[in-house]
């Protein structure tokens, strides 16, 4: 049975910053226009043609800086190798690594001794994540290319890791590094935590709900026994 798993690495921060993704955007748009604009009048003054140079450094740092704030990852586990693929602006993707299982050399937690003993391996690192936040949640792996062994960080959901333990059958055991076994209660944990809370919600909206019922019968009953007294005062 052929195996494969996907993994949305969603950020929730692309709606937080909308407006400043628009800022930055016209902030962009403004330096690449300006910078155009004086080079072309440099034929006339070649002295302008400088002045282009800040503008086209800005639209640089500022098109980086709005590509890193609004983007998400795929991640693909199947019989053969691993995917990684950038979405920008929840519109453009684009397959950033593909990684052979048969290249993996180790797996592991990045914040683990495990780490400190194949850091200084790899020869160039990435990061494939959005949340640097929690560094419990954040997993290396270390691969071999003919340019090197490399270093690529991700943060893989407890689903992705029991999908990469099957695909990679035997060699699991000395790929993977003892700080997985952990990293997988810690998901399983934090798991739980999530669908615990979302329980508890469900279980206040229904108390609202039974709550606000009892009000509303109270108030019923208390309008019939103020009828009934009415009624028997003009008797």
């Amino acid at each position: 049975m052929e195996l494969y798993y996907e993994q949305n690495v969603v950020n929730h921060n692309i709606d937080e910053r909308a407006k400043k993704t628009k800022t930055l955007t016209v902030i962009k748009t403004v330096c690449l226009i300006g910078g155009v604009f004086m080079l072309v009048s440099s034929a006339l003054y070649w002295g302008i043609a400088f002045f282009s140079i800040p503008l086209f450094i800005g639209f640089l740092i500022v098109s980086r800086l709005n590509k890193r704030n609004n983007t998400e990852y795929d991640y693909v586990v199947d019989d053969e190798c691993i995917k990684i693929s950038e979405i920008y602006f929840r519109s453009r993707r684009k397959l950033k690594y593909s990684i052979s299982l048969r290249f993996i050399e180790s797996v592991g937690v990045f914040d683990s001794e495990g780490y400190k003993k194949i850091e200084r391996k790899a020869t160039k690192k990435h990061l494939a994540l959005v949340n640097y936040d929690d560094e419990k949640a954040v997993v290396y792996i270390l691969y071999n290319t003919n340019k090197g062994k490399k270093l690529v960080f991700i943060e893989p959901d407890r689903g992705f890791i029991i999908a990469l333990r099957r695909a990679l059958s035997s060699s699991a055991l000395t790929v993977f590094d003892k700080s997985i076994s952990d990293f997988e209660k810690y998901l399983a944990k934090r798991e739980q935590e999530l669908t615990g809370n979302n329980d508890d919600s469900k279980e206040d909206e229904q108390y609202d709900v039974e709550q606000s019922e009892n009000s509303s019968d109270q108030v019923d009953s208390l309008g019939d026994e103020n009828a009934e007294l009415t009624e028997a005062e003009s008797k």
